[in-house]
């Protein structure tokens, strides 16, 4: 799961580095009074953030939704070794260090481009819509170096859980002689 993540975040950043950039030459565009030009910039910039913040919701989304089923196994594995305290307070763990974030990065991330419709219409100002942006590429940052982490440490976690049960459920074969 941790790579998929990483390839998905990977696009997300760049997403938002193509987005920055046809909005500063948007800007400037506008400012240079190139309509049509203007007009094809705001086109592709408004069909990228919509993309984007689906892209947002659906790694975060998918990232919630594995740590409640692994988590769900997890605690049914941990059942049939025997409690292991230790175990469930990792769950939890990476439970509190993701959900708060990749539930505000993609509720954020939305706001810029909810918004961004209202600086085309000048309902909002252009600024409140550039430093939603930056919070936005700054929030999904820390998010998703904080998913990845838990991600990964969530993965060492199942293969231990794995091995124990392999180990107990599948005895030791006696050793073969040549």
């Amino acid at each position: 799961m941790h790579r998929i993540f990483l390839g998905i975040a990977i696009w997300i950043v760049l997403i938002f580095a193509a987005e920055f950039g046809i909005g500063i030459m948007l800007w400037l565009a506008l400012d240079a009074k190139q309509i049509e030009t203007a007009q094809s910039l705001l086109n592709y910039h408004m069909l990228g953030g919509i993309f984007l913040a689906t892209l947002v919701c659906v790694i975060h989304v998918m990232t919630m939704f594995h740590f409640i089923g692994s988590g769900k196994e997890i605690k049914e594995a941990v059942e049939v070794l025997g409690g292991d305290a230790d175990v469930l307070k990792q769950l939890r763990r990476f439970k509190m260090q993701t959900s708060g974030i990749a539930t505000l990065a993609p509720l954020i991330t939305g706001a810029a481009v909810i918004l961004g419709g209202g600086a085309h219409t000048k309902a909002t100002a252009t600024q409140i819509h550039w430093a939603l942006g930056i919070l936005a590429l700054a929030v999904n940052l820390a998010a998703f170096w904080l998913e990845y982490r838990a991600l990964k440490a969530n993965l060492a976690l199942i293969n231990e859980i794995d091995a124990r049960l392999k180990s107990q459920s599948m005895p030791a074969l006696p050793e073969r002689t040549p």
